[in-house]
């Protein structure tokens, strides 16, 4: 399998951008992130694509699209962060000039809708980081926790080794047992189920996948794992990451629905393949960053996820 390219590490002193590719941050939020950044001995240059709206959206899919275009290309732009998810990232994919971007290899980092955008750019180009948004996760009172992971993750040049756990969720939890080393892929369920078909989800074939969603009734989360296993890889994975699922149990208690633990128990309970779950990846406050595309490990039965490779160079 063909290597991807690796971002330069960040540095202090050097310059963050902020975008928003689907829908526009809260102002008060985004200001507190971004304070909390230069804080932290970075500059930051929030794109004033930032402020614009169109219905959902932080203004209209080209010009979302020509901010991060933009940034890719600014040679004093070191890392460019999402400042939220939203809605509508996957409309940019008709318009970004992916091969420019890919030439030109930057952090970045989003969740959520920005799921679709961390496929496309590591598909076949650089390594791209599932983690904390500044409008969103480091304008909460617990932000250090997410904040210290990220940079740990985008200024070291050496493998970061096990990720552990804030200590409100408690340890990770083995659900399956086994152990695996395999590229590292995966995102936000509801989003890699809108990707499929359009060419730009990678595979999971041999892969280790994590997984985590928000706001989704056990339904929908049973039609979206059943699209995946139906019409992608992902059975084929070498093992699994269950992230949270924020407020995805029944809602309407005179529904007749299955549980969330059933859903999970019927998709990934009779894999042969370690599966882990319990991680604080997704909608969580305090969020652990995951390079998606470099080499990583799971040890269920000692409920450990690990990173064996450097992101950054």
């Amino acid at each position: 399998m063909a290597r991807i390219a690796k971002p330069e590490a960040l540095k202090k002193g050097d310059t963050i951008a902020i975008v928003a590719p689907g829908s526009s941050p809260k102002l008060k939020y985004l200001k507190l992130g971004v304070k909390r950044l230069r804080q932290s001995g970075f500059n930051v240059y929030v794109h004033p694509q930032c402020f614009l709206k169109k219905g959902y959206l932080a203004g209209d899919d080209r010009t979302r699209a020509n901010a991060l275009i933009e940034m890719f290309v600014d040679d004093s732009i070191k890392a460019v962060f999402c400042a939220r998810g939203g809605n509508g990232s996957i409309r940019l994919l008709r318009f970004l000039d992916l091969d420019l971007i890919k030439t030109n290899p930057k952090i970045f980092v989003g969740y959520s809708d920005i799921t679709v955008l961390l496929h496309a750019f590591s598909n076949g180009g650089f390594v791209t980081f599932h983690g904390p948004m500044p409008a969103v996760n480091f304008s909460c009172g617990n932000y250090k926790f997410s904040l210290d992971n990220l940079l740990n993750i985008i200024m070291t040049t050496e493998p970061i080794g096990k990720l552990k756990n804030p200590k409100r969720l408690g340890p990770i939890k083995k659900y399956r047992p086994g152990k695996v080393e395999g590229i590292i892929t995966g995102g936000n369920i509801s989003l890699l189920n809108n990707l499929v078909g359009t060419g730009f989800l990678t595979s999971f074939k041999n892969k280790i996948v994590f997984l985590e969603d928000i706001h989704e009734e056990p339904y929908r989360l049973d039609g979206y794992l059943s699209h995946l296993f139906l019409a992608t890889d992902i059975s084929q994975a070498a093992g699994f990451v269950i992230g949270q699922l924020v407020d995805c149990n029944p809602t309407r208690r005179t529904r007749p629905s299955l549980r969330l633990d059933e859903i999970i128990d019927e998709y990934f309970g009779s894999l042969r393949v370690p599966v882990i779950t319990n991680v604080a990846c997704g909608h969580g406050t305090q969020n652990l960053t995951i390079p998606v595309g470099v080499k990583g490990y799971i040890d269920a039965g000692k409920k450990i996820f690990g990173i064996t490779e450097k992101a950054v160079r």
